[in-house]
């Protein structure tokens, strides 16, 4: 009897030193992917970076191409459906105001219910695009995530991830 119960303990205590380590790894392996979160994992194309070919007609029937972008254009990525874009709007739209030239700004918002009522609250300073999830422009500028800004540099590439500071303004 003191046999059977001494390697029943023993198989309970191996058991759980397997369990232990297997859980050991997964945590570590989590720490690892939330370390990788936490840099930021690329929202679009990085600076430097060209933006492709792409033609999208703006809500207003504008033809709009990459060779119309021209260096200082700020360029911002919404979903009608993130809380985040929508607390951007008024930052961007002040941003496109500043600027007073609605040439060099573009809003790009995924189409979606309120999408309409998004382009609206841009008002008339922001040209804007509707398009489908991972339409042309977005896939243009490799976007993954929104909300994404960029402003465009010398050669349509992009020239910084932010619309605050828009470098060659």
């Amino acid at each position: 009897m003191l046999i059977a119960l001494t390697v029943v303990l023993t198989i309970v205590v191996v058991l759980n030193l397997v369990l232990t380590f297997a859980l050991l790894r997964r945590v570590v392996g989590a720490e690892s992917r939330l370390a990788t979160i936490e840099r930021g994992a690329p929202t679009m194309a990085e600076v430097g970076e060209r933006i492709e070919e792409f033609t999208a007609a703006t809500t207003t029937g504008e033809i709009l191409t990459r060779d119309e972008l021209t260096p200082g254009t700020v360029i911002g990525f919404f979903d009608p459906d993130c809380e985040l874009c929508q607390s951007h709007v008024a930052g961007f739209s002040a941003t496109a105001a500043a600027i007073g030239d609605r040439t060099r700004t573009l809003a790009v918002i995924r189409e979606a219910e309120e999408a309409d009522l998004m382009a609206q609250a841009f008002g008339p300073g922001v040209r804007t695009v509707i398009e489908k999830r991972r339409g042309p422009v977005a896939r243009a500028f490799h976007v993954h995530a929104t909300p994404s800004f960029c402003t465009v540099g010398p050669g349509q590439t992009i020239a910084s991830h932010d619309y605050q500071q828009p470098a060659l303004v």
